[in-house]
């Protein structure tokens, strides 16, 4: 597999490693997950706290007319009363098991997508390597194209060169021009967003590392590596916080308590001050409350079966697409090596000799051209190659979040 050295192979060199790093640490869009871990964390603390008393003051049992009365002709009594439910410590700590595990969901959904901006990143950086090898190419047809016109300049005065391949010369270095123009402007826009990704300036000047190792390796045990993706994690999080919830919903069927206490001080000093105290008691397996969280019970064990099922097709999924990337991928690189190895230099070795006997005057500048549009479409190929290989390796490496 192709893969990108590790390490600065100059001050301003970046690898590829670098960038992801920087991703991980720098990436604003991440550092919103932390925040909303903090605030699920902070939810947990208050999971076991009491409800809040309720404190009233008022009149109780009092005529309308009353203190038109006499005193000791008064009825009624000014009542203070508190009232307190009392916490149910099964239904606090089952709450306090289902919030607590929010923030687990929330971390495996940061790492999730911080395995989709490694990919992101991944691509704008060999789009820019890409586009600086196309750079590369062009830069080197201009050469050839350049080379050709001066020596047909020469021939054309001994009337050894058509004026019109000359014009087409220069038509076809201007072309050129033209495409180098547009890879270098592909390159710096391609730095633009990696600047992007990793929260710098966006015009902070960086240099790709277009020194390609060719490695290739297989994972090792694909259950584990599909075991560990962090969408794994965070569909069995989702699926352990469903029975967290059941457990929550199923503590609802317990009943809750609560008291109360009145103090009343009459408003006839013959009668003596009253009190009430009071103990309350719900009654939630009654047939018309319990309905309620039966069903909801009932739905969320059909959302538990269905996460499971999705569960099991998404590892299903995942080992099928990394084998099939790793024969790609593992195809595809042999055939970039043969590009290297044999197609390049054998058209290259071909214009050479074309180019050789039209200085020798033994060929004419058609056949030249011929040879060099081989190399042109050889290398224009070898990039379309490349361009395909990057695609699918960024997909794999996402695959098995690297």
């Amino acid at each position: 597999m192709l893969v990108a050295h590790l390490g600065l192979f100059a001050q301003d060199v970046i690898s590829i490693d670098s960038v992801l790093k920087a991703v991980e640490i720098h990436n604003p869009e991440l550092k919103i997950y932390d925040e909303q871990v903090k605030q699920q964390d902070a939810l947990v603390a208050g999971a076991g706290a009491w409800k809040a008393p309720m404190v009233g003051v008022g009149t109780n049992m009092t005529p309308y007319n009353n203190f038109s009365r006499d005193r000791d002709m008064r009825s009624g009594a000014l009542m203070i009363s508190a009232e307190q439910e009392i916490l149910n410590r099964s239904k606090s700590e089952s709450e306090k098991a289902y919030l607590a595990v929010q923030s687990t969901i929330t971390k495996a959904k940061k790492t999730n997508n911080l395995n989709e901006l490694k990919a992101l990143a991944r691509s704008y950086y060999y789009e820019v390597v890409l586009e600086e090898k196309k750079a590369g190419f062009i830069n080197k047809n201009i050469e050839i194209l350049t080379t050709l016109k001066k020596v047909s300049n020469i021939r054309y005065t001994y009337n050894k060169a058509d004026l019109a391949q000359i014009y087409s010369l220069d038509g076809k270095i201007y072309e050129a021009n033209n495409k180098l123009t547009t890879a270098l402007a592909n390159a710096h826009i391609g730095k633009i967003r990696l600047n992007v990704l990793m929260n710098n300036p966006y015009n902070s000047q960086i240099k790709v590392d277009t020194a390609l190792v060719m490695n290739h390796y297989l994972v090792e045990d694909i259950d584990s590596v599909v075991a560990n993706r962090s969408v794994m994690k965070e569909t069995e999080a989702q699926i352990n916080s469903l029975q967290l919830a059941n457990k929550m919903i199923t503590s609802e069927s317990k009943p809750s308590f609560n008291i109360s206490f009145d103090h009343m001080i009459t408003y006839n000093n013959m009668m003596p001050n009253e009190y009430s105290l009071m103990a309350g008691i719900s009654i939630p397996i009654a047939p018309w409350s319990a309905k309620s969280y039966k069903s909801k019970l009932k739905a969320n064990e059909f959302e538990r079966n269905s996460m499971q099922l999705e569960k099991d097709n998404l590892q299903s999924k995942l080992r099928g697409m990394i084998k099939s990337y790793e024969q790609h991928l593992e195809h595809m690189s042999t055939e970039l090596e043969t590009y290297q190895k044999h197609i390049l230099p054998s058209f290259q070795k071909s214009y050479e000799v074309m180019m050789l006997n039209y200085q020798e005057n033994k060929t004419d500048l058609s056949a030249v051209l011929n040879s060099w549009k081989d190399i042109n479409d050889s290398q224009i190929d070898y990039l379309n190659l490349y361009n395909d290989y990057f695609k699918m390796y960024v997909e794999y490496e996402k695959n098995v979040e690297r």
